[in-house]
């Protein structure tokens, strides 16, 4: 009975955890369909508008250990419910105002940190708390794939509701969405958090000492630099398919059903890609399968600026959806490797903070580059040569076969 009643607990945080992040996914997936039109209806340039999304992906950054600290402390339904209801109140706002300023905060601060809270890092902690060891890697490759199935499905329909609904209408349908079903189905189905140990009886002592141990323990290990390193060009390259593929693909000339065939093969792809790398991630070293979805999406970004039609756009979604998520289920899984579940969300998030950080370079500068040059191509330059560093990082700077220490981080008195 306790195995049937396991499986079904494990079943339901598979399908609420993939259900919030299938329409997470369109937090971002929508600013970049409707880039270009909410840039014309605040009156700023690409390079101007860009503004926003740069503040969401440093947020998203600096919220990423704040949010892996959280997790850790209060537990991770919690912390998607807290997410949910940020994201929710921040795209309805969004959606009724007027001032640009007003939409950088709403939206590039608010909604960053409520995704963050409903992503990567609680989902990753959700997922080592509630599956074996076996399991872990296409158990957190299955979430994460709701990003992918997300993008696939709902990014060609904005494109497709371009024209006949204005992108406010889009951000409330979405607001609404957060804060109604998937707000009730998260609070009356996800399983309750387990207690930690440190929720009770814990001094500010405690807590401080806790802290500096744990940030010790995670600056003091060498394999976590080679991850942040790698990650950083995770994010660089990510922020191109973000913010700016869908506005290249549109300054190429392709057709709405080219863009939106182009999409739907991305996000496909990201599906295949994630749960292969949840694979081989429990068979294989996992550097070595960080390392080969680098090279797959340098060899990606080859494509696209070799070919800048629409045989080079349909290239580049294959190779760049297959490593879209595969690298982000590798490093989840070394860091797991590297500090275990005690440490991973901590860990993780300042990984993520570093990728994000790459992810604001990348978005604020390619959209100057446009301004400047009219063209994305020294964008496109930029990301393959990062690609190309993040892979011979992870497979010369991260071991093959790490074996981890044991993690000893003091208990409230």
């Amino acid at each position: 009975m306790k195995n049937i009643a396991a499986q079904k607990n494990a079943l339901m945080i598979l399908i609420i955890g993939f259900a919030v992040v299938f329409f997470s996914s369109s937090i971002k997936n929508t600013f970049q369909v409707f880039f270009v039109q909410m840039s014309g209806s605040f009156d700023q340039s690409r390079g101007e508008f860009a503004v926003a999304m740069s503040v969401f992906m440093l947020v998203f950054g600096i919220a990423s250990p704040l949010v892996g600290l959280l997790s850790d402390r209060i537990g991770p339904k919690k912390t998607i419910l807290f997410g949910l209801i940020a994201s929710g109140l921040a795209m309805v706002g969004a959606g009724l105002i007027d001032s640009f300023f007003a939409f950088v905060f709403l939206y590039g601060v608010i909604a960053a940190f409520g995704l963050t809270a409903m992503s990567y890092v609680p989902m990753g902690i959700l997922v080592d708390q509630s599956f074996s060891e076996k399991r872990k890697g296409l158990a957190y490759a299955t979430l994460t794939n709701g990003a992918a199935i997300g993008f696939m499905v709902l990014s060609p329909v904005w494109v497709f509701l371009q024209e006949a609904m204005p992108w406010q209408q889009v951000f409330l349908f979405l607001g609404i969405i957060y804060l109604v079903p998937l707000l009730i189905l998260v609070k009356v189905y996800l399983p309750d958090d387990k207690p930690s140990q440190s929720k009770h009886n814990d001094s500010a002592h405690d807590a401080q000492n806790r802290f500096k141990e744990k940030l010790r323990v995670v600056f003091n290990n060498k394999a976590f630099y080679a991850l942040i390193l790698g990650f950083f060009g995770c994010g660089v390259t990510m922020a191109f398919i973000d913010v700016h593929l869908v506005a290249h693909f549109q300054d190429l000339q392709l057709s709405k059903t080219e863009i939106s065939i182009a999409l739907s093969v991305l996000g496909a792809t990201e599906l295949i890609g994630a749960f292969l790398a949840g694979w081989m991630c429990d068979k294989y070293p996992k550097s070595y399968v960080i390392a080969g979805f680098y090279f797959i999406r340098a060899l990606a970004i080859v494509a696209l600026l070799l070919m800048p039609n629409f045989s080079g756009a349909f290239i580049f979604v294959v190779l760049f959806g297959l490593s879209y998520l595969g690298t982000v289920v590798g490093t989840s899984m070394y860091t797991l490797t590297i500090f275990g579940t005690q440490l991973k969300g901590f860990a993780f998030g300042f990984i993520w903070l570093f990728h994000q950080i790459g992810a604001f370079l990348s978005t604020q500068l390619g959209a100057n580059a446009f301004d400047w040059f009219g063209s994305y191509t020294w964008t496109i330059i930029f990301t393959g040569i990062v690609a190309v560093i993040s892979c011979l990082i992870s497979f010369f700077m991260l071991p093959a076969h790490y074996e981890a220490e044991p993690v000893k981080i003091p208990q409230p008195s």
